[in-house]
């Protein structure tokens, strides 16, 4: 094991999460939620989970939001979304093809919310309702 762990240090692989691209139009090269890699993702309240997400536009874009929904049951529920272009932490708007941005928010999960599972959809949309990213993965609120 301890081989295998110098081996990814040495080629630079870090883990990531596996989601599903739910129609982005950019290119997403690696996405990260705490503490899950193999959805689904096992979170607990209260507490914050970082989400990373390194993508590049697939336009130009001057701003951004972040909407988040959460399918329960049959039904969508929003999340309250963390914010747009101040969570670009390697760049700033305006984004431009071609280049790489890192994207990092927090994922709240609140104790009033209940036990259960979940398939969360994380948006990033630009100024023209264009989803630059888009990704969904399962959790389950324990």
């Amino acid at each position: 094991m301890m081989h295998q762990a110098i081996l990814l240090c040495i080629l630079g692989i870090t883990s990531a999460t596996i989601v599903q691209d739910c129609g982005s139009v950019g290119t997403i090269v690696s996405s990260d939620i705490e503490d899950c890699e193999l959805p689904p993702c096992l979170v607990t309240r209260p507490n914050n989970y970082d989400v990373n997400i390194t993508f590049t536009p697939g336009n130009e874009v001057t701003e951004l939001r972040t909407e988040i929904d959460a399918y329960i049951g049959g039904l969508h529920f929003p999340w309250p979304g963390p914010g747009g272009c101040d969570l670009i932490v390697e760049g700033s708007c305006p984004l431009h093809t071609n280049e790489l941005y890192k994207y990092h928010a927090a994922m709240p999960v609140l104790a009033e919310y209940p036990a259960l599972s979940a398939v969360v959809t994380w948006m990033v949309i630009d100024q023209d309702d264009r989803h630059q990213v888009c990704i969904a993965f399962p959790i389950t609120i324990v």
